[in-house]
C-alpha cells in the first residue's frame, strides 16, 4: 500500500488547517515537471534525461528516458488513465526494447530530443562531470509513477524487485494547492539505492580485458576469423572505439544477437582504414576489402563519413561461426569496444578462460 501524505498550514496559532490533495493533469504537467527538473523523482541519486515521449520500434512512446552516472538506463512511464495492469506490462515492454539500445541510438535519440547541438558524452560530462562510461546501457531501470496503484499492483512489482531481481519500482506523487502556492509530495513504493551504490559501480576496477562485438553478417565475420580481423563502420560512434585498442592488447570478440563469443585474440595492428589493411590470399597479398568483397565494408576513399575500419589480430583462440559460445550471466553489451568492470565480465572472462584454456595476461 503506498503511503498517503498529509498536509497541514499552521498560521501562528495552535490550530492546524488541513490542506486536501486535488487532482492533477498527470498526462501533461507532472511529465513536464520532471522532464525540467529529474531530480524530483531521482533525489538521493543523479540523472540526466535523455529525452521525453521516445519513439520504440513496438509503437510506443516512453514517457521520460534517463541515464545515471553510471551508465544505466532509466525508463519512467506515467501511469496516466490505463489500468494497473496495463501500465506495470507497458513499462516491462518498454524495458525490452530499451535493453538492446547501444551507446549509437542512446546518442541519436539524446540528439533529437534534446533540442540542441551538444552531442550526448559532452553533455553527459557537463551534467556528471566526469566522462561517459565505455559501458553504457549495460543495467537498467523501471519507474511506474501514479498517483496510486491498487495493491495487487504493488504486490506484483515487489515480487518482480525481491523474488527476480527485476529493477521495477513505482514512485506516488499527490498534488497540493493552497491559495496561489502548489506543491508535491512523493513517497516510494521501495525505497530506492541511493549514492553508496553509484560509488560502489563507478570505483570497479578493470580487468585490463577488451570487450568487442563484431556484429557483422557470417561471411565478414568468417573472413576476420580467417584473416585476423575485426572491423566497425558507420560513422564515428563506431569506428572510434576501435582507438581504444592498441598491439598487445587482449580482446575478447562477442558477434552480438545472441550467438556468443567467437574468439579471443592479441591485437597486432591499431585501428586503421581498410584501405590500407593488407592480407595473404592464396599466397597473395592484397588490399582487405578485394581479399572480402562485401557491401557492408566500404573503403574511406569511397565513403569518408561512413567508411569501415579495422584492427588486426592474432587470433589466440577461435571458434567457428555458429558456433559461438554463450552462458546465462555473461555479458553482452553494444558497445563496439569496451573495458568492462560490472561483476558480469569478471564471471565472463573466467569463464571464457576456463573453457578456451586461455591463461592470465
Amino acid at each position: 500500500m503506498s503511503l498517503e501524505t498529509g498536509f497541514w498550514r499552521i498560521d501562528g496559532g495552535t490550530k492546524p488547517q488541513r490542506i486536501n490533495p486535488t487532482s492533477m493533469d498527470f498526462e501533461a504537467r507532472l511529465e513536464a515537471i520532471l522532464e525540467a527538473d529529474i531530480s524530483v523523482v531521482s533525489e538521493g541519486r543523479k540523472w540526466m534525461v535523455i529525452g521525453r515521449q521516445i519513439p520504440t520500434d513496438h509503437g510506443g512512446r516512453i514517457d521520460l528516458l534517463a541515464i545515471d552516472e553510471v551508465g544505466t538506463l532509466i525508463v519512467l512511464e506515467l501511469k496516466r488513465d490505463r489500468t494497473d495492469r496495463e501500465v506495470v506490462s507497458q513499462v516491462l515492454d518498454y524495458a525490452s526494447w530499451v535493453e538492446e539500445l547501444d551507446y549509437a541510438r542512446i546518442a541519436t535519440l539524446y540528439s533529437a530530443k534534446s533540442g540542441t547541438a551538444v552531442p550526448l558524452e559532452d553533455a553527459f560530462k557537463n551534467y556528471f562531470g566526469v566522462d561517459i562510461p565505455e559501458e553504457v546501457n549495460a543495467t537498467h531501470e523501471m519507474v511506474i509513477v501514479a498517483a496510486e496503484l491498487h495493491p495487487e499492483s504493488e504486490r506484483v512489482v515487489r515480487y518482480l524487485q525481491k523474488n527476480y531481481g527485476v529493477p521495477v519500482n513505482a514512485v506516488f506523487f499527490s498534488f497540493f494547492k493552497d491559495g496561489e502556492s502548489e506543491y508535491l509530495s512523493r513517497s516510494w513504493l521501495v525505497e530506492p539505492s541511493g549514492d553508496d551504490d553509484v560509488e560502489v559501480a563507478r570505483t570497479g576496477r578493470w580487468n585490463g580485458e577488451y570487450y568487442a562485438v563484431f556484429g557483422y553478417p557470417q561471411d565478414v565475420v568468417e573472413a576476420g576469423l580467417n584473416y585476423g580481423f575485426i572491423v566497425a563502420g558507420g560513422g564515428d560512434v563506431y569506428t572510434k572505439p576501435l582507438q581504444l585498442l592498441n598491439p598487445g592488447d587482449r580482446v575478447w570478440v562477442h558477434l552480438g544477437g545472441g550467438k556468443g563469443f567467437v574468439g579471443v585474440g592479441e591485437v597486432t595492428e591499431a585501428r586503421q582504414p581498410i584501405d590500407d589493411v593488407l592480407v595473404t590470399k592464396n599466397g597473395v597479398e592484397m588490399p582487405l576489402a578485394e581479399a572480402v568483397p562485401s557491401k557492408d565494408m566500404r573503403n574511406l576513399a569511397d565513403d569518408p563519413e561512413f567508411g569501415t575500419y579495422a584492427v588486426q589480430l592474432k587470433w589466440l583462440h577461435k571458434v567457428p561461426y555458429g558456433k559461438g559460445v554463450w552462458e546465462k550471466g555473461f555479458l553482452a553489451i553494444m558497445n563496439t569496444v569496451a573495458r568492462p568492470t560490472s561483476s558480469k565480465w569478471e564471471y565472463t572472462i573466467s569463464r571464457l578462460k576456463t573453457l578456451w584454456g586461455i591463461g592470465d595476461k
